[in-house]
């Protein structure tokens, strides 16, 4: 499986190039990846099927000046700090979106040992330690292909989280936003690296697949910025 390690780049390019990838692998253009990144600056991401006017803080978003992009997958809302979380991607062959789950979270958790701590998976997209999330999911399905992305909190500024407006529903059952998760520095006492993080999600991914050092191909980077435009469109963002 290609691994591709990149620096941070902004939430349309970010998400541009995972549905390329995701498209791509369906057609057997590119091999199985892992790639580990980051998004730059600061951004809120939103799952395709959430209104903003239930899930962001519009006002609290401004006052921070941070992007919001909606993504192509599922799930919640998610903080992604430049300064605190690598965001990783995988996409490989299959159709069963829970088996990718579970497959991958054994990557992470092997991660999260490293420093000593002990990660569970918690269905159905979560990896926790000491029952609060270090590690979301979502992921996407095209033909036989899977696409799962997701974050590996670090040294996250929980305080961004504000940005986050949780249902009343949910708020009630689970708390804020930033009660409900934790982060590498705040479990260990200490401010961890982003070296230490990405070694640690380097060996963990290696755990469970057979990881080479690969490029993004010239199709990728083609297609992928033919495709910002619709990250960066208000109708695509504001959607629901």
């Amino acid at each position: 499986m290609r691994l591709i390690v990149e620096e941070g780049n902004s939430g349309d390019r970010q998400m541009a190039l995972d549905e390329t990838m995701l498209i791509l692998l369906s057609k057997d253009l590119i091999p199985e990846t892992v790639r580990l990144w980051n998004f730059k600056p600061t951004t809120l991401s939103l799952g395709r099927f959430l209104a903003v006017k239930d899930w962001v803080n519009e006002e609290v978003l401004s006052q921070y000046g941070f992007p919001l992009v909606r993504r192509f997958t599922g799930g919640g809302p998610a903080l992604h700090d430049e300064n605190g979380e690598i965001t990783w991607s995988v996409v490989l062959k299959g159709n069963d979106m829970m088996k990718a789950y579970q497959l991958i979270s054994k990557a992470l958790i092997h991660a999260l040992s490293k420093f000593g701590l002990k990660g569970e998976f918690s269905p159905i997209n979560d990896v926790i330690v000491e029952g609060k999330k270090i590690v979301g999911m979502a992921g996407a399905i095209k033909r036989n292909s899977i696409l799962v992305h997701g974050t590996f909190m670090y040294d996250t500024n929980l305080e961004y989280m504000k940005v986050i407006k949780s249902p009343k529903v949910k708020e009630v059952e689970r708390g804020e936003a930033k009660a409900r998760v934790t982060t590498l520095s705040i479990l260990l006492g200490y401010k961890v690296s982003r070296k230490e993080a990405l070694n640690a999600l380097i060996e963990g991914f290696e755990s469970i697949f057979n990881l080479e050092d690969g490029e993004l191909t010239d199709l990728e980077k083609d297609i992928s910025e033919s495709l910002r435009f619709k990250y960066t469109n208000p109708q695509w963002t504001y959607l629901r």
